[in-house]
């Protein structure tokens, strides 16, 4: 029988198991669990760090180690493939629910700021699985992207990736590549002070990793008015976020940009299936069921959109909760970070909320955001 170990907050990661493996759940606030020596795969989340310091000794038993997500970061590769150990994440896991918090912080700036969406541009840097999709979903709003993939643009032929001067003519930054430190395009600290001191931004979002971005080097051109806003959701030194760039932000939220029902359970299904395949099991028979969201409140309840995407979309929820964070556990914020990740109620994504009609007739923009009518 196969022994799995599994970080407990894997969404419903037993109903993609099949049931003739040995599954143990473990609490990944307390590391890497004893129970590692007999484990034949470990199932983890970017909460664990998995290399030669978290794992000194390989045990002679593990053959696979799978992430829940689409970043990969938080493991060494090299390090398990000089183990032979067989690594997967869940590449494209949460594409689409990143793009509608890209969608739904930009609206509410848009409104705040008093913006005009067809006027505005986006450079989207890293135009992968994530990127494509907001690239999709910005579009249709009617801002104008710059797609900015140099990597991919030499693995694709069909795909142009534009220049550093195209991509910096735009109002705003939106960042969605892994975070890597080696290689012919490194991502940590791309963003920099040498970047910041001749151009100028309306905003800036970092919905992929924290390290892409120098936060010192972004609050100094906030300081001199070379960037006007910042919508935060990833952290440089996560989970023990920078106070001062959390007070700056105009939208911060706890590496949250990517979770939904569907998100987590793509995840968690990309991942077992990688496992699956890599020990030759069975796949399982049971299947799960939608659990859509039917929206029926009066529309006059809204006032604005805003008001209504913060009623469709739990970001300002986060915040508010980021926000007690910062006013009651200073210092002991990153378990608390943490724990807000792991334990807020998932959103439903866009296509599975359910409106009255009247919602679209007041507000037009809810059918290219993608939701659902009830008839």
């Amino acid at each position: 029988m196969i022994n799995v170990l599994a970080d407990q907050y894997l969404y419903n990661i037993q109903s993609y198991l099949p049931e003739n493996i040995h599954l143990t759940l473990f609490d990944p606030i307390d590391g890497l669990p004893p129970e590692l020596s007999k484990t034949d795969a470990l199932l983890i989340r970017t909460v664990l760090n998995i290399d030669e310091q978290t794992m000194p000794k390989i045990p002679d038993s593990l053959a696979f180690v799978g992430t829940a997500s689409a970043g990969t970061d938080h493991v060494d590769i090299n390090y398990l493939k000089k183990h032979d150990i067989q690594f997967a994440n869940s590449a494209g896991c949460n594409a689409r629910s990143v793009a509608e918090y890209i969608a739904t912080a930009l609206l509410i700036w848009t409104e705040n700021r008093k913006k005009n969406l067809s006027k505005l541009s986006m450079g989207i840097i890293g135009v992968g699985h994530v990127g494509t999709q907001v690239q999709k979903l910005i579009g249709k709003l009617g801002v104008s992207t710059i797609a900015y993939d140099p990597p991919r643009e030499l693995r694709e032929n069909n795909f142009r990736s534009a220049t550093l001067d195209e991509l910096f003519a735009a109002d705003i930054l939106s960042f969605h590549t892994p975070l890597t430190c080696a290689g012919d395009y490194p991502t940590y600290h791309w963003l920099n002070a040498e970047k910041l001191l001749n151009h100028e931004f309306k905003l800036v979002i970092n919905s992929s990793r924290g390290g892409v971005i120098n936060e010192d080097a972004l609050l100094n051109a906030m300081g001199n008015s070379k960037v006007q806003d910042i919508i935060i959701d990833v952290w440089e030194n996560e989970p023990e976020f920078n106070l001062t760039t959390a007070a700056k932000a105009f939208v911060k939220t706890p590496h949250i940009a990517g979770y939904s029902d569907q998100a987590k359970n793509n995840a968690s299904k990309l991942v077992a299936n990688a496992l699956i395949e890599h020990f030759d099991l069975s796949y399982p028979q049971k299947t799960r069921q939608s659990n859509p969201r039917i929206l029926e409140k009066d529309i006059s309840t809204f006032n604005s959109l805003t008001d209504l995407l913060t009623e469709l979309h739990p970001i300002r929820e986060y915040e508010t909760e980021l926000q007690k964070i910062i006013n009651n556990y200073t210092d002991e914020r990153g378990s608390h970070f943490n724990n807000l990740r792991a334990t807020f109620p998932l959103r439903q994504e866009f296509a599975e909320t359910y409106l009255p009609p009247t919602y679209f007739q007041k507000f037009p923009i809810l059918e290219l955001l993608g939701f659902s009518s009830v008839e």
